[in-house]
């Protein structure tokens, strides 16, 4: 069953769902997170304050527009919102969930935030 989060980048909130993937039920444990994520055009990411287990077969290359990965490498949290035909170019991805909402909200939004993951 998913688990219904909200990511909100200060006043601006985005409907996300967590997966049932044993990264993904760990990390809803730990809501509500913080972390610090800047935006690149095509995602926001940042490192993650806490590691997270995985399973080797969970781990791929790249996404879907709107996923939420983790990359367990680097200990990257990203939320990916664009360019999903070039993806593949990017390994250690563990998919843990989607935005719920219109991708329109992340690409008007630029620069860093103390992004907060809370249940919805």
């Amino acid at each position: 069953m998913a688990i219904r989060v909200n990511l909100r980048f200060e006043d601006v909130s985005v409907p996300a769902e967590l997966n049932d993937t044993e990264t993904a039920l760990a990390f809803a444990q730990k809501l509500p997170a913080s972390i610090r994520v800047s935006g690149t055009g095509i995602d926001f990411c940042g490192r993650m304050p806490f590691e997270l287990p995985y399973e080797e077969s969970q781990v791929g290359r790249g996404w879907n527009n709107g996923d939420v990965n983790y990359s367990p490498g680097g200990g990257w949290f990203a939320i990916l919102f664009d360019d999903e035909e070039n993806s593949s170019r990017y390994g250690d991805q563990v998919n843990m969930g989607h935005v719920t909402g219109p991708l329109d909200v992340l690409h008007g939004l630029s620069g860093s935030y103390d992004l907060i993951i809370e249940r919805a």
